[in-house]
């Protein structure tokens, strides 16, 4: 039996030692053998973490680059949409400017033909309102509400004019014919 033990023992004090020298590259070196063993399995390991941290740090740069892109891409359609802003912003300057000019240039009446024009449609329609000048209420009215119906239809003019003033005299005070 004491054999059979020391058999075992050693046995399993080579299988160790296998282990030991399969695991430990270094194993079976003394003195400076194992010393520069030891300090190149330590450069190795620092290398790895290294080429690591380096394909880590990479990563990172590829994403930075991507992000990059897009903030670059994101800041050209801002300023193609600040260009098209502008430019819709020239145009409608500019068709104000036109519409303003249109106004100032529409004739005033100033030739005697078209005052005579018009004083004979105010003339015609006075005659067919009697209220106007008579009646305090409605001519006070008429006198407001004309400014208001100019702003509502800038393009009544003349007797049209004065005929939409009657009618709505007419539909506040009742019809006087």
């Amino acid at each position: 039996m004491m054999k059979q033990a020391c058999m075992l023992l050693c046995l399993a004090v080579c299988s160790g030692a296998i282990c030991a020298e399969q695991t430990d590259s270094c194993a079976g070196l003394e003195g400076p053998g194992l010393t520069q063993c030891r300090s190149n399995q330590q450069t190795l390991q620092q290398q790895e973490r290294l080429e690591q941290q380096l394909q880590q740090q990479q990563e990172r740069q590829n994403q930075l680059d991507k992000q990059q892109r897009e903030v670059q891409q994101q800041q050209l359609e801002v300023q193609q949409q600040l260009e098209s802003m502008r430019l819709q912003n020239e145009s409608l300057r500019k068709q104000l400017e036109r519409q303003s000019a249109d106004q100032a240039a529409r004739p005033v009446v100033t030739d005697a033909k078209s005052a005579a024009a018009k004083s004979a449609e105010i003339k015609s329609w006075r005659a067919d309102n009697p209220w106007y000048g008579s009646d305090y209420t409605r001519t006070q009215f008429a006198v407001r509400y004309v400014k208001q119906l100019q702003q509502e239809h800038p393009d009544l003019a003349g007797r049209e004019l004065l005929d939409a003033l009657s009618a709505k005299v007419d539909q506040t005070f009742g019809a006087t014919h």
